[in-house]
């Protein structure tokens, strides 16, 4: 299933995005479905830089290296139902994917791709072939939310968050199925009961071409949140997106991504990353409305965007684009938790600001008081404008709390040098 966004233009009305704002009138909305970001164009300096991301529009390792092989297979049934020969060519039997989704668990104790040849036409082919491969995860459930949980199975990323894969129970027994005991309907989704548990394969079922496809990128495990009800609105937990190597190729090539912040640049594929420049343990520290803020660290890395994000970058008159990712520790002392997904924030020089790429950016989720989250800030510059500055201001305007400004309608700010 391939998952499709609108682009929307990084000039209207209505930005979306965009790199450019005013100092001085900005501001965030939320509706359900999406975040926008609004800018009023009161007051400019010298020169705004006019470069962007907006969302995607609608528009050589091998199988072979594999680590900790084995020839047990997790699934025995994979061979039962398509009467071929099977081979585990990839296994994983300690991936460490381990997820606590406020109390509704999920657990991959192991994982493994089964190469299968000469499959009968009948019961069983991949998409009309007689060769394909079956990704089996040895899965935990356990519903210790104290309340009744709603989740769906997660899906396979690809090259990027529009390639996904969702689960097959082709060549599944029932008795091994992650699901609720309960069965549900289109109209009336099955839940976990409060204390439920269930333990059993998910499984993902590839043709050889969508796999040949798939084994050499830095393929994801997606993980949407559990809810409180059918409608997936009263969240338990918050989207998770696991790396998932398929291949010894794979797993090193994100090994390598490891040494970057987790911002969505990563998580979502959409660009490859090249280091530039990187301060770590910087920690400046300022206090505002018993919010403290931490500057940790920053990282300046030029992007190759892939295929399905080139045209999402805007603006960078065919020069190289550069992300500065700030990486902010959030210690909330006041009474209530805190969301920290919405900042305004600007990244300045002497002649341009830029500001923050929500889209691209990424947190820990809501902050209780008392506790630290962290946020990965994000901002684009062209490559001269990189080389051309050595001397930054990181301004945060604003923090969309609960109901308000979480700042007061004070700003924060942080002088940056490289």
């Amino acid at each position: 299933m391939k998952k499709k966004l609108g682009l929307i233009s990084a000039f209207s009305t209505i930005l979306i995005l965009t790199a450019c704002g005013s100092h001085d009138n900005s501001s965030t909305s939320k509706n359900e479905n999406e975040k926008q970001e609004a800018v009023s164009e009161t007051e400019t300096k010298t020169n705004e830089s006019q470069t962007s991301f907006t969302e995607k529009n609608d528009s050589n390792s091998s199988a072979d290296d594999n680590t900790e092989s084995t020839n047990g297979i997790l699934n025995p049934y994979i061979k039962e139902s398509t009467k071929g020969q099977t081979e585990v060519v990839y296994n994983n039997s300690k991936p460490n994917i381990d997820i606590d989704f406020d109390g509704f668990k999920f657990k991959v104790s192991q994982y493994q791709v089964v190469h299968v040849k000469n499959a009968e036409d009948e019961p069983y082919s991949f998409k009309g072939e007689k060769e394909g491969y079956v990704i089996t995860l040895k899965t935990s459930i356990n519903n210790q939310s104290g309340t009744k949980a709603y989740f769906n199975n997660p899906a396979l990323q690809g090259k990027d968050e529009y390639d996904t894969t969702q689960p097959d129970v082709s060549l599944l027994e029932e008795k091994d199925n992650v699901k609720p005991k309960k069965s549900g309907t289109p109209s009336n989704p099955a839940y976990y009961e409060k204390g439920e548990t269930k333990t059993g394969f998910i499984q993902y079922e590839l043709s050889n071409d969508e796999y040949k496809a798939l084994v050499n990128e830095k393929t994801k495990l997606v993980l949407s949140n559990a809810a409180k009800d059918s409608m997936m609105r009263e969240h338990l937990g918050e989207k998770q997106i696991i790396d998932f190597p398929l291949s010894g190729g794979s797993a090193n090539k994100q090994q390598t991504d490891s040494e970057f912040y987790e911002d969505q640049i990563n998580k979502k594929n959409i660009a490859e990353k090249t280091m530039l420049d990187q301060q770590e343990n910087i920690n400046k520290m300022k206090t505002e409305n018993k919010i403290d803020l931490t500057l940790a660290g920053i990282q300046f890395t030029q992007l190759d965007p892939t295929e399905s994000y080139k045209r999402s970058f805007t603006g960078f008159d065919n020069e190289d684009i550069v992300a500065a990712t700030i990486k902010m520790n959030v210690k909330n002392e006041q009474p209530g938790s805190l969301p920290i997904d919405q900042f305004s924030a600007f990244l300045d020089t002497d002649k341009t600001h830029y500001l923050n790429q929500d889209s691209l950016e990424r947190d820990s989720g809501s902050v209780e008081s008392g506790k630290t989250g962290q946020k990965y800030l994000v901002f684009l510059l062209k490559k001269s404008e990189y080389e051309q500055n050595k001397n930054f201001t990181l301004r945060i305007r604003h923090i969309q709390g609960n109901d308000t400004d979480a700042l007061k309608d004070q700003e924060i700010s942080f002088s940056i040098k490289r």
